[in-house]
């Protein structure tokens, strides 16, 4: 890059600026997850409770052994109607299925056979029979709150109880009906934190809101978060009444757990405006699904809830037990080993067990800061214009004036987080494109005769290149980094553009700027030159190559890696503790070094694979820090690692090189 002309110097000032506010909101963000690291291990009481019952173990003592290893715990669900029954304290019929029982046996129960006979029993509804007190207090309770008075009918207010419930079995089945309250006292008892997961009922207001957490808080005040569940996967309050959660939420000091998903279908309704209601108050869940969990290794389980924890901002961990022996172990031993494994990783990784900590409104997200960083967009971009020959005053002063009008229309619009998203992206792509263009020289030079020369200026141009990509982001992280963002409840939706568009940036300007030496001395050149079979061939192979790392991009892709990649994988991770990303130094840091040590004539022949391999590695630099529910810290280990592996991998082709044939022609 040539020096800055007197024009484009107070571009470069406000660059200056801007970058520095973005490192303050960088350091600020550092310290608020330096200290919001404190998770919880919860066992989901439902599968733990049939796995104690399959094997006739003591779940009491299960528990306290969990609990000794690092569980902290107990995710506790409404009972649903279809499930009564199963604990002996209640019984639940319809009226059709008790008619038919009358007509083959006697019914014991001495007021429905008086019903039977009196033909007072109504075919359609459900009739409730109970033998435990406060079971029986829950159900009153909670079908209140789920049906209309006339259509509960208590029959006998003395032992046991008998219940009258006009609707339909199917609509019965799907009701939640409350937490049993046993389950509740138990993790009370054990001092475990208390996981309430509770079904919405969209008719659900304010008052039965607030029912529904005070029955859980009447018997155990320990409650650290909530999560929901249901067949209509909705957050409570849904769709109309999400204000009146958030102020049960407000009031309760309860943290939202905010179920970690890899396909928008499957987030829960209502999830993201109750995250926005409740600043500072969501924690991110991290699951595995039983049928999913059946099919892992036990050390890929804890592997993969460590790294949810570490690298993803995970701070509940639900647990379902493991429901496999581990080598000699028993299958109590083995869970206990499992929830052992897990706390012993995540507290040799400097997170600490118990209530979950969210990540709170902190000073980075301060809207002036934010609005400075974003200056940083329209500086890099007026910059380019002089670098590129193309620099007029219009344009420059448009940049500034088109930022500033978007960043203040999304605050006055509350779209604040789109407008910063636009931004955050132009101003990826912008500093992408100055970080190829910093290797100008390195197209140009002679390479050095000294191996050790050449691998110290192959460095330098590494590191100049990794250097202005990491200051795009920064400015992603200045721009981007607010706690929903940080807790994925607002997404970076330009992360695949990230991803996608540097390579090809990359390209046309090694192409089209003759400064590059590509050899074409006219635009129209490329379009009419012929195309050999084996060029042919090798764009169809890049073109390929890029469809597939977008398709591989994300925490879940369509194409799962291969068993050689997953093993590869592993080995960084245990290896590094933070895995650097493939991209990176396979391909990226490896085609940086090789550029200044290739000689020119070779460099021609190459020189659109190395201006792709440098595009993907740039926009690879810049994509790990878009990822914000990944903590500062991981992600710049993640590039030291990678370029420091990287570096080595480029050191040893260029030592190959030179001593291959290839280097004498």
């Amino acid at each position: 890059m040539t020096f800055l002309a007197p024009r484009t110097r107070y571009a470069a000032i406000i660059l200056l600026v801007a970058l520095l506010a973005a490192l303050t909101v960088a350091v600020f963000r550092a310290r608020v997850e330096a200290h919001a690291n404190r998770v919880e291990l919860a066992m989901d009481f439902q599968d733990f409770d049939a796995l104690a019952r399959a094997y006739d173990y003591n779940p009491a003592a299960f528990l306290i052994a969990l609990r000794r290893a690092g569980l902290t715990s107990l995710a506790v669900t409404e009972e649903l109607g279809s499930n009564i029954g199963y604990d002996g304290k209640a019984y639940a019929v319809t009226g059709g299925a008790l008619l038919n029982q009358s007509r083959i046996s006697p019914i014991h129960d001495p007021l429905l056979a008086t019903l039977v006979r009196s033909k007072r029993i109504r075919e359609g509804a459900v009739y409730l029979l109970v033998s435990d007190p406060s079971t029986y207090h829950r159900y009153l309770t909670q079908l209140a709150l789920h049906f209309e008075p006339r259509s509960v009918r208590v029959l006998r207010a003395t032992r046991p109880w008998l219940i009258e419930v006009r609707t339909q079995i199917d609509y019965f089945n799907n009701t939640a009906l409350g937490i049993p309250t046993d389950q509740i006292e138990l993790a009370h008892r054990l001092a475990l934190l208390l996981i309430p997961r509770f079904q919405n009922d969209e008719r659900f207001a304010a008052p039965q809101i607030n029912a529904l957490f005070n029955d859980v808080l009447r018997y155990d005040p320990k409650v650290s978060t909530v999560i929901f569940f249901g067949l209509r996967n909705q957050v409570i309050g849904y769709p109309d009444h999400l204000q009146d959660a958030a102020d049960a939420f407000k009031r309760h000091v309860f943290n939202f757990g905010s179920i970690e998903t890899y396909d928008d279908s499957q987030i829960q309704k209502g999830n993201d405006t109750l995250g926005r209601l409740i600043p500072g108050r969501t924690v991110r869940v991290q699951a595995i699904a039983k049928t999913e969990l059946d099919k892992l290794k036990l050390d890929e389980v804890i592997a993969r809830y460590v790294l949810g924890a570490r690298e993803r901002n995970v701070r509940v961990i639900y647990l379902r037990p493991w429901d496999h022996r581990d080598g000699n172990l028993s299958i109590e031993a083995t869970n206990v080993e499992m929830v052992k494994s897990i706390a012993g990783e995540l507290k040799a990784g400097g997170l600490r067990l118990g209530r979950a900590t969210p990540i709170p409104e902190y000073h980075g997200n301060n809207r002036l800061l934010v609005g400075i960083a974003a200056l940083a967009v329209p500086s890099i971009f007026v910059l380019l214009l002089e670098v590129l020959g193309w620099y007029r005053r219009w344009p420059a002063v448009t940049a500034y004036a088109l930022t500033i009008l978007l960043y203040l229309a999304g605050l006055v619009t509350h779209h604040d987080m789109f407008a910063r998203s636009v931004i955050a992206l132009a101003g990826a792509l912008l500093f992408a494109t100055a970080a190829f263009l910093i290797l100008i020289p390195a197209w140009n030079e002679t390479p050095a005769p000294q191996l050790r020369t050449q691998l110290l200026r192959s460095l330098g141009w590494t590191l100049a290149a990794t250097g202005v990509a990491l200051l795009g982001a920064l400015v992603v992280v200045g721009v981007m980094s607010s706690p929903l963002a940080m807790t994925e409840i607002d997404r970076f939706r330009g992360v695949k553009l990230v991803l996608a568009l540097p390579p090809l940036i990359a390209l046309l300007l090694y192409v089209f700027d003759r400064r590059f030496g590509s050899g074409v001395n006219r635009p129209a050149d490329v379009l009419l030159s012929p195309v050999l079979t084996y060029q042919l061939i090798a764009g169809i192979v890049v073109i390929a190559a890029g469809a597939l790392m977008l398709i591989r991009s994300g925490n879940e892709a369509d194409i799962a890696p291969s068993q050689f990649e997953l093993s590869l994988r592993h080995i960084l991770t245990h290896v590094l503790s933070v895995r650097p990303r493939l991209k990176e130094f396979l391909v990226g840091f490896p085609a940086m070094m090789l550029l200044a040590a290739l000689p020119i004539a070779h460099r021609r022949a190459v020189g659109w694979i190395l201006a792709l391999g440098i595009g993907v590695g740039i926009g690879d630099i810049i994509d790990t820090f878009s990822h914000l529910h990944t903590p500062i810290e991981i992600s710049i280990l993640r590039i030291v690692n990678g370029l420091v592996i990287g570096a080595i991998i480029g050191a040893l082709l260029i030592w190959i090189y030179r001593r291959s044939p290839l280097a004498s022609r």
